[in-house]
């Protein structure tokens, strides 16, 4: 670890540091910054591509030498060097294949599939949630006639519309269903279900990083706010769930803050990581 940081805290972007209007709190900014000034690094630890987090650390002014995992835990890379790759963990092969015709047997006027690339985004239709996601995440991405030219994805993300997440239950009860024991099911929001590979979550790749860097646990934190920041919460020494999660998320935080939008970053790293 760097021996300017004494301390790690893990944090998720979506609902977490950023609203759906796209919008960061000033708190928050000024209260990472103060963290990473006081020898906290900062790690985001999100479900968006690697570069849709990278531009959320330019925003925020978080040191570029630090890792950012991405993709719900696939894949980390330090934000100054893209290509030095801590880890890789795909749905790949034969696997992947076998999802994608899955998924393809379902009706998808009412779902939308997006896979990736570590670095790009891939579609098979152009809608509404696609024109949502990209405007709030500022992601690129190319429109494909079928996944099925693609070899492996980091993370298979289902949507569908805010208004209905319901949609999405048939879907998770198959994939569930089949591959028992070889993928990993789980909700960022209520409307997008993350499908990644087996042992595939940010909690096994915050362990991952607390090794790497060589962190003291009983100097890590996390962040979060939805139910696939739960193993995070569980691979940390202390873990705060914001003031909008659902209950169920709340139960799972050793601490819980105030909203997003009530100042709930600022408000954590003051009564529970600096204090």
């Amino acid at each position: 670890m760097d021996l300017k940081y004494h301390s790690a805290v893990f944090i998720d972007v979506d609902g977490t540091l950023v609203n759906r209007a796209a919008q960061i709190p000033k708190s928050a900014i000024e209260a990472i910054k103060t963290a990473q000034n006081e020898g906290f690094m900062t790690i985001l630890t999100t479900g968006r591509m690697y570069r849709s987090a990278a531009k959320e650390a330019a925003r925020i002014g978080i040191d570029f030498a630090m890792p950012v995992i991405a993709f719900n835990g696939a894949f980390c890379a330090p934000l100054n060097n893209a290509g030095e790759v801590i880890y890789y963990e795909p749905v790949a092969g034969g696997l992947f294949k076998e999802l994608i015709e899955v998924l393809d047997g379902f009706g998808r006027r009412d779902i939308t599939i997006f896979c990736y690339t570590p670095f790009e985004l891939f579609v098979d239709c152009d809608n509404g949630l696609l024109k949502e996601y990209v405007k709030r995440t500022g992601s690129d991405y190319k429109i494909l006639e079928s996944f099925a030219s693609l070899d492996e994805s980091p993370k298979i993300l289902a949507l569908s519309d805010f208004d209905a997440p319901w949609l999405l239950a048939p879907l998770r009860a198959a994939v569930v269903e089949k591959f028992a024991g070889r993928l990993e099911c789980v909700n960022s929001f209520p409307n997008y279900l993350e499908i990644t590979a087996a042992g595939v979550s940010k909690g096994p790749a915050v362990k991952k990083v607390i090794s790497r860097y060589g962190l003291d646990f009983a100097k890590t934190y996390a962040i979060g706010d939805s139910y696939n920041d739960i193993t995070m919460f569980h691979a940390v020494n202390k873990s705060i769930a914001m003031g909008g999660s659902d209950d169920a998320v709340k139960k799972e935080a050793v601490c819980v803050t105030r909203r997003l939008e009530e100042g709930g970053i600022e408000y954590a790293f003051k009564n529970f990581i600096l204090r």
